[in-house]
């Protein structure tokens, strides 16, 4: 092992490429200071030729991280470095992006503000809402430069499937709308006209899009941030353990090939690490530096308070044909703000494939409140860390009630429909594990360590409140940044 005078020295160490470490990044190089950002995943460039990602149409290794299983195929995949990790936790199946651009490149892009009542659930007074509203939303709105759907997309035959969606929501008595999305809708239409490959208009954009159609970090945030010329971005580099080393952090990590394979060890000589990794990254980073002794003054409080929105995937069908493609993300949101259990949001996702009766089918991920009750533990026999996730808590079934609720209440409204399918065994957002005010100061200082900085959705205590997180990780991650800068500059 090399020493800590042997390692690269930095002065800011950046783990992980997603929205939280891309605004690190961008904000960083935006006064002066230069940084390193680690990416355990690979780089994905979007070329005129399409074919970046894999598809539903011929899955592959790169749809999955060095994992030959994937709950979203049937068949055995080639290892890969691939941009979608399926964590199997204890209870539940934990998603979580890889690759430069993070969840930016696999989620559906929908960009929601909570409500006030759901933010001040998930954070309490530890942070002031209309400050958020107010400033920290704003500016992240900028950053992502997320849209609704336009008229001309929405009504055209490759989004049939959304006009459904809005008309059985609307005779449920909910008030559906179009969501702000972090996609290039000028591409979508250029993906209508031919011009290029066909990728959100035909359902295939939960391992990326190939025609360049999302807005993702790696080619907006990230970007703009690289191009200052103070931003380095290091590949296929996951960082393993945290040291303190003379005032200092010695950051141990592994560089790997397209197997999976180590081939070097290389070690930085950080002066502030900022923790961008995601709630799964950072949360299992952390508690096996601090249950091996690398960082012992960690709080106890890490690695719990983890959870989700409750994500529950819904798909229903029995309505008039709606075709196969199903064009999406197609960012069309549906609330049930007096649901009898807990409020429950519907975002209408695309499912391309059909009944076999040949009537018309509809996905929807559907989000509800739920409690943190998730906790991370580390073996110290296998250096692993492990995810308990109790889905048969009251809480946790109270959370399906709400959901199959809803979806009752649509069918209902709407004679000869009736639920497919409702899979609470997939987490699609996940939250928490370093918990802000909590494990880390309210500007993501890890209490304990000087220059260790949380920015990423572990904050979040559990549950954004039935809205996907990306938004409020955005302007969280841009609000801790902007903190740390006062120290750092100082």
């Amino acid at each position: 092992m090399r020493s800590a005078a042997a390692a690269e020295p930095v002065k800011i160490l950046i783990i992980g490429s997603g929205y939280a470490g891309s605004v690190a990044a961008l904000r960083l190089a935006q006064v002066g200071l230069d940084s390193v950002v680690l990416e355990r995943g690979k780089r994905w460039p979007i070329t005129a030729q399409g074919g970046t990602f894999a598809t539903p149409a011929a899955p592959d290794g790169r749809a999955s991280w060095l994992n030959s299983w994937s709950p979203f195929v049937n068949q055995q995949l080639d290892v890969y470095p691939g941009v979608l990790e399926s964590f199997r936790a204890n209870g539940v199946i934990a998603l979580a992006g890889a690759g430069v651009g993070g969840g930016s490149l696999v989620n559906n892009a929908v960009m929601l503000k909570p409500s006030q009542a759901a933010f001040n659930r998930a954070f309490g007074t530890h942070i002031n809402f209309d400050e958020m509203s107010e400033r920290w939303y704003a500016r992240a709105r900028s950053l992502i430069g997320p849209t609704p759907m336009p008229d001309d997309i929405y009504a055209s035959s490759h989004y049939t499937a959304a006009r459904s969606f809005t008309a059985e929501t609307k005779a449920a008595g909910l008030a559906p709308f179009r969501a702000d999305m972090a996609v290039d809708w000028q591409t979508v239409r250029m993906e209508q006209a031919g011009t290029r490959e066909a990728s959100l208009i035909i359902a295939r954009s939960i391992w990326g899009a190939n025609s360049g159609a999302k807005r993702s970090v790696d080619r907006t945030i990230l970007a703009a941030a690289e191009a200052t010329g103070r931003v380095s971005v290091e590949t296929l580099t996951r960082a393993v353990d945290v040291v303190p080393s003379a005032g200092r952090y010695l950051v141990r990590c592994e560089r790997i090939d397209d197997t999976g394979a180590v081939v070097a060890r290389p070690e930085y000589n950080a002066e502030h690490v900022f923790f961008a990794a995601g709630s799964m990254g950072t949360s299992r980073l952390l508690v096996a530096a601090r249950d091996r002794g690398s960082l012992p003054a960690l709080r106890a409080a890490v690695g719990k308070g983890w959870g989700t929105n409750s994500d529950r995937q819904t798909v229903r069908g029995g309505m008039p044909w709606n075709n196969p493609t199903q064009g999406g993300p197609s960012g069309i949101v549906a609330q049930d703000t007096d649901n009898p259990y807990e409020p429950v949001t519907m975002i209408n996702f695309p499912w391309p494939i059909p009944p076999a009766d040949g009537t018309g089918a509809l996905g929807a991920l559907a989000m509800t409140t739920c409690s943190a009750d998730g906790y991370f533990t580390y073996d110290a026999a296998t250096d692993n860390v492990s995810l308990t996730w109790p889905s048969t808590s009251p809480s946790a079934l109270r959370a399906t009630q709400a959901v199959t609720a809803t979806v009752n209440r649509i069918n209902a409204a709407n004679p000869g429909t009736s639920t497919l399918r409702l899979n609470a065994d997939t987490a699609s957002h996940t939250l928490g594990g370093v918990a802000l005010g909590r494990a880390c100061a309210t500007d993501g200082r890890l209490y304990g360590y000087n220059n260790l900085y949380v920015i990423d959705s572990s904050l979040i205590p559990g549950t954004m409140a039935t809205v996907p997180p990306a938004l409020t990780v955005t302007a969280l991650a841009d609000r801790c940044v902007e903190q740390a800068l006062k120290r750092i500059l100082r």
